[in-house]
């Protein structure tokens, strides 16, 4: 079991720095590229799923272990918050991402940004949950 509590505290803490850094550094950067070139330089984005994809399945694998050896409440949150940041990533990143590779615009940017403040919120409270399993 403590292996697949590391495996899964250390997939969280990648996933919540890499989306503190996407959503503080990278999707903001968005705004400095010239609309009408954003097209092609979001066709390359797609690049970001060989890294997030597996972590992420990882992270919902061991925490679904984890949950199973020991339904209690902390542990329950912390897969409701993994649904919410996969719902997340399915219902907002993904499409804009994808309307992003055909037409750019401001607002679809500024909406990427917004939206994503839910899976970095969940992936922090996430980490605190964790750090506090640990702790006890």
């Amino acid at each position: 079991m403590t292996n697949t509590f590391t495996i899964h505290v250390f997939t969280t803490l990648f996933m919540t720095g890499l989306c503190w850094f996407v959503q503080v550094v990278h999707y903001p950067l968005f705004k400095s590229i010239k609309l009408d070139d954003f097209p092609p330089y979001e066709a390359k984005n797609f690049r970001t799923g060989f890294v997030t994809i597996p972590v992420m399945i990882i992270e919902l694998c061991s925490g679904l272990v984890l949950l199973y050896h020991d339904l209690s409440f902390l542990l329950l949150l912390n897969i409701g918050l993994i649904g919410i940041t996969g719902l997340s990533t399915v219902i907002f990143q993904v499409p804009i991402h994808l309307k992003l590779r055909t037409k750019a615009t401001t607002p679809l940017i500024n909406k990427l940004i917004t939206t994503n403040w839910i899976r970095t919120i969940s992936w922090t409270i996430r980490t605190i949950i964790l750090a506090f399993l640990h702790s006890v």
